[in-house]
């Protein structure tokens, strides 16, 4: 979102601070999020109240106050404008998300994946997710496919109390199970295998592959996120077919789907494998 907040601003700010503008933001709810540059942070005030007047159901406006960091991936944001707050009602998919975007993690901008995975799933299936947040991939699965069964696991203790409140305002999704913990602690002892394992964690899911292939029966379906450069996604299903080998499994089949990108080389992919 933002075309028109550089129209907006015009005649505000300078012909070099226009210049400099990032005029795209997420909106989570009714939270948009911007990226400003160290150059216009003396103009933030007035960037978000011009963001506030371009939409009336924007009630916050907060600025990235630094990068994704940690183990959970929380983002430090700094409210710029609007009220003073940062948990929000988001909507997705005919889902309903309660979030707080600074405490945990949580990416608006995957929300068409998520449908895509959903859309995958069969009757019958039971699917298990890998850090599982809160509660996106579970709960747009389970909207989406009732006549399956999903499990997810997070070990972050504040994500998963937003999944359990999540399903609690979903209370039309009832084929949904919640654990929190270590996936490679907690997936064993379920005591059972799965059709489909879903693993979005992009950045360090190749750790937690030999997890995944244990959990996944014969002929089961394995979706593997990995961040890659064009030209190197043959090298992600390299990795799965590493852990296959080492695990006395066989890769059956393997495509990409490209599902963002960070940087304009580096792409956000999803590994979607069939393995025996």
């Amino acid at each position: 979102m933002g075309g028109e907040l550089k129209k907006i601003l015009r005649g505000h700010l300078a012909p070099e601070e226009l210049a400099i503008l990032v005029q795209s933001y997420d909106v989570v709810g009714d939270i948009a999020i911007i990226v400003i540059p160290d150059g216009l942070l003396g103009k933030k005030g007035l960037i978000a109240g011009a963001i506030l007047n371009l939409h009336r159901h924007i009630k916050v406006v907060a600025r990235r106050a630094g990068v994704y960091d940690g183990e959970f991936r929380t983002l430090p944001l700094e409210i710029i404008g609007g009220e003073d707050r940062k948990e929000t009602l988001h909507r997705e998919n005919g889902v309903r998300l309660l979030v707080n975007p600074e405490a945990v993690y949580y990416s608006v901008r995957s929300g068409n994946e998520r449908q895509r995975i959903a859309a995958l799933v069969q009757p019958g299936e039971r699917v298990l997710v890998f850090f599982s947040g809160i509660g996106p991939y579970p709960l747009v699965i389970g909207r989406i496919q009732p006549q399956c069964r999903v499990i997810g696991i997070e070990k972050s203790p504040i994500a998963h109390a937003y999944a359990v409140k999540n399903l609690l305002y979903n209370r039309k999704i009832t084929n949904v199970r919640l654990y929190e913990g270590d996936v490679r602690a907690v997936a064993p002892q379920l005591n059972m295998t799965f059709d489909r394992v879903v693993m979005p964690l992009p950045k360090s899911a190749e750790a937690f592959l030999h997890s995944a292939l244990d959990s996944l029966q014969c002929q089961g379906r394995l979706h593997f996120y990995d961040m890659q450069e064009k030209g190197g996604f043959a090298a992600s299903i390299e990795k799965v077919e590493e852990i296959c080998r080492q695990r006395g499994r066989s890769l059956v089949s393997a495509t990409v789907t490209v599902c963002g990108h960070c940087t304009p080389r580096l792409y956000r992919i999803c590994v979607d494998a069939v393995i025996d």
